[in-house]
């Protein structure tokens, strides 16, 4: 069991039908860990994780490390991590997520992709500016 604190998270294609992240942590340590959806961490936490290949890079988080999700919308779609919780929105952190959610729309508007991965691509952008 190894723990780290996560510098950067990057969406990194499907495999399966689950997300793919590649997670880098402080050390400079970087896996592949698997997800339904969002990756459930963000960056600036310090979590532990086990390597499960380390020829391909792959690792896990162990079930205890895992919060209660509550989910608030019936949508399975939406990124209810996304979006900034009301009792700590800072106006220019929501300002940068609107202008990459922007970025991410039309970087994608000539490609058949749905929402989830304009979103994915819009944390991708988020997470380097704030990197």
């Amino acid at each position: 069991m190894k723990t780290g604190k996560i510098k950067n998270i990057d969406p990194n294609g499907l495999w399966n039908g689950l997300t793919k992240y590649k997670v880098t942590f402080a050390d400079g340590q970087q896996y592949t860990f698997f997800a339904k959806g969002n990756f459930k961490f963000k960056i600036g936490e310090t979590i532990a994780y086990e390597v499960t290949n380390d020829e391909y890079k792959n690792a896990r988080i162990p079930q205890d490390q895992y919060k209660e999700e509550v989910v608030e919308d019936s949508n399975p779609r939406v990124f209810n991590n996304y979006a900034p919780k009301a009792e700590y929105v800072d106006k220019n952190d929501l300002i940068i997520r609107q202008t990459c959610v922007k970025a991410s729309s039309e970087f994608n508007s000539r490609r058949k992709v749905d929402v989830v991965q304009v979103l994915l691509d819009a944390d991708t952008m988020y997470n380097w500016i704030k990197s």
